[in-house]
């Protein structure tokens, strides 16, 4: 090869390197943060020294603390007869993944409650929406099961004296401290014992939390249980397991304007104009947009099927539109923001001839536009 073709293609080498590294360089570093999960050791797995008695885990395991003077228990695959995994004194769970969980008193006498509190690996962002989720377990053991959790998220590792619950009234006495409290909804029934029951929640986060507390933050008296008709002995509790919680960054809710978006819902009954849980949910991002861009209104369209006479379909297609504009207009947005109508079954968007275009025709779509007063 002669010398000058070699120069060439060294040249060449070199420029296409350095275009892929720039590109690199360049995704890794507008790579969105959605999707990471921003708790520290978030399966209890990166642990100092196996369990083998009773032990303050927070001295067990990294990035993990206790925010009141009581203490849970750390099970692991590697403890001791007592503190193991899949059988330990509490129960029989295996763990969601890897080796390792917690377990926490939800319920106990004289409030008595036991928390545990993780890092994150940066303060939340104010505004931005999060998802968290965690699994817990009833312990076998266990006389009590709760109806709901909540977590508490804060500006700053906790520590309170004492073992009694960590109420809001409780928390608000403190001057330095910041929380903000979410409510769980759990995919099962919280008196699952054969398998891990997961809890999340959708929130926006008020731009100081750094840390995540996990436990029970009401007292005995203000606590909901599952299923609870006979009196309570002082032998009783409530005892979970708790493993792989994970939090993360949701992207922003965002509408470009003059574009036609349809409603996110299970198609209507013929007849049906009712909101369903989809549905309502979907308004409430509604909601959530209109509330941060006070310069966009909204035009709302009920849409039929061919199915029926043409002036019922109308009548149906509004009162579908009417649904959503009444909704948002409960949550707070103004009137002189929304307009709706209904169309009736002017606009398929399919031939009309299977069924499945008569369903998708029994839907709303709505645009945002310029505010005009």
């Amino acid at each position: 090869m002669r010398y000058e073709n070699l120069q060439i293609i060294i040249t060449m080498f070199y420029k296409v390197t350095r275009i892929f590294l720039s590109l690199s360089l360049y995704f890794s570093i507008a790579a969105p943060l959605f999707g990471q999960n921003l708790i520290l050791n978030p399966g209890f797995e990166n642990y100092k020294t196996c369990p083998l008695n009773i032990t303050n885990f927070g001295t067990l395991l990294e990035d993990v603390s206790l925010p009141s003077s009581s203490s849970g228990d750390y099970f692991n695959t590697c403890g001791s007869t007592d503190f193991g995994v899949p059988s330990n004194f509490k129960g029989t769970q295996k763990a969601t993944e890897g080796s390792g969980y917690v377990g926490l008193y939800f319920y106990a006498l004289n409030d008595y409650r036991e928390y545990i509190q993780l890092n994150t690996s940066r303060t939340l962002r104010e505004k931005h929406p999060y998802k968290i989720t965690l699994q817990v377990s009833l312990a076998e053991t266990s006389s009590l099961a709760l109806k709901n959790m909540s977590i508490v998220l804060v500006n700053k590792k906790v520590k309170l004296p004492n073992s009694s619950a960590l109420t809001s009234s409780r928390m608000d006495l403190q001057e330095d401290i910041k929380f903000h409290k979410v409510r769980l909804k759990a995919d099962n029934s919280l008196a699952n014992t054969d398998d891990w029951v997961t809890l999340t929640a959708e929130f926006d986060a008020k731009g100081f939390e750094n840390h995540i507390i996990v436990g029970n933050f009401s007292d005995n008296i203000n606590t909901e249980l599952l299923n609870q008709k006979e009196s309570i002995l002082s032998s009783d509790f409530s005892y979970y397991f708790v493993d792989n919680l994970a939090l993360e960054e949701l992207p922003r809710i965002n509408y470009e304007k003059d574009k036609i978006y349809v409603l996110e819902r299970n198609p209507f009954e013929p007849k049906g104009y009712e909101l369903d849980a989809e549905a309502i949910a979907s308004v409430k991002k509604i909601f959530k947009f209109l509330k941060e861009n006070a310069e966009v209104q909204m035009k709302i369209t009920g849409h039929s099927d061919n199915v029926g006479q043409p002036g019922y379909n109308k009548y149906i297609s509004s009162l579908r539109a009417r649904a959503v504009a009444l909704y948002l207009k409960n949550l707070g947005i103004d009137d002189n923001r929304i307009v709706w109508e209904g169309v009736g079954d002017t606009r398929p968007l399919g031939n009309g001839k299977i069924k499945e275009d008569h369903l998708s025709n029994r839907r709303v779509e709505f645009v945002m536009t310029e505010f005009k007063d």
